[in-house]
């Protein structure tokens, strides 16, 4: 990847961040996606309601380009946590020509009851305002206990079904 199209890359993704306010309330049905550009440091609280028990998972995502001395858009100590549990992932450097573009990306998921949630972002902007980051909650329904008992009673009729047909 040439100069030109990373740096156009991380340019696009940086002036697409700012799309929601600090924190507030998201709607996973079935995802949600928010983002915030920060400054200095920040805990931002993002609310989000389920009708029905759901696998929630989340992922944030913050790029820091840097060159020579130069930095933009980095988070020091960027963590997440959803409803109480910490999310963890890797963070990553590519250099190119002398550009470094660092990605630290941040995941993890539970399976959640009905109710109001919320899922925590913290850090430090190294560079004032632009820093930022962006996300996503993906929330899936998870099936009542009924709907599991029925499943089962489906494949034993169709396995009683098949083995009356064997004998005949």
């Amino acid at each position: 990847m040439n100069l030109k199209s990373m740096a156009l890359a991380v340019a696009l993704a940086v002036s697409g961040a700012g799309a929601w306010a600090a924190g507030g309330p998201v709607s996973p049905t079935p995802s949600a996606s928010f983002s915030n550009t920060v400054g200095g440091a920040f805990t931002d609280i993002w609310t989000f309601n389920l009708g029905t028990a759901s696998a929630v998972a989340a992922s944030i995502t913050n790029v820091e380009v840097s060159f020579a001395s130069l930095s933009t858009g980095g988070i020091v100590g960027f963590s997440a946590w959803l409803n109480g549990k910490l999310l963890v992932g890797p963070t990553s450097a590519v250099t190119t020509s002398g550009l470094t573009v660092t990605t630290q990306v941040l995941a993890g998921g539970s399976i959640l009851p009905a109710g109001m949630y919320q899922l925590k972002v913290s850090g430090t902007g190294v560079t004032g305002a632009s820093a930022s980051y962006g996300g996503n909650i993906v929330a899936t329904p998870v099936p009542e206990p009924e709907t599991y008992a029925l499943l089962l009673a489906g494949l034993g009729v169709v396995g009683f079904v098949a083995r009356r047909r064997k004998m005949l």
